[in-house]
């Protein structure tokens, strides 16, 4: 688990202060890999685009654990609700400066 999620303690002796930090060390190779997709649109096709109907499903983003923690503190309901509001609250995430980080594709 430490390869995937680092738990970090530190206790400051001087003021008797604990932190916690947790970090997630595949977090830039996650955001860079989205930066080089959304540099070469088409390379990720549409699910069944190929098909007759059409598309039916696309990856939109990839979101590092550790962004998506720190979202939920920042108020987005992404583990709240039916699945329509966490769908609007992934959305809504998405358009922010941080959530842009997290698409592989140009645009929500």
């Amino acid at each position: 688990m430490n390869d995937v999620i680092r738990s970090d303690i530190h206790f400051q002796e001087h003021t008797g202060e604990l932190t916690h930090k947790r970090t997630q060390p595949t977090e830039n190779i996650i955001l860079e890999r989205n930066k080089e997709l959304r540099r070469n649109p088409g390379v990720i096709q549409d699910l069944g685009a190929q098909s007759e109907g059409g598309a039916y499903g696309r990856q939109v983003a990839s979101v590092p654990f550790i962004m998506y923690e720190e979202a939920i503190r920042d108020g987005y309901e992404l583990n709240k609700g039916d699945s329509k509001h966490r769908s609007n609250e992934m959305m809504r995430f998405l358009r922010s400066e941080k959530g842009q980080l997290c698409l592989i594709q140009g645009k929500v």
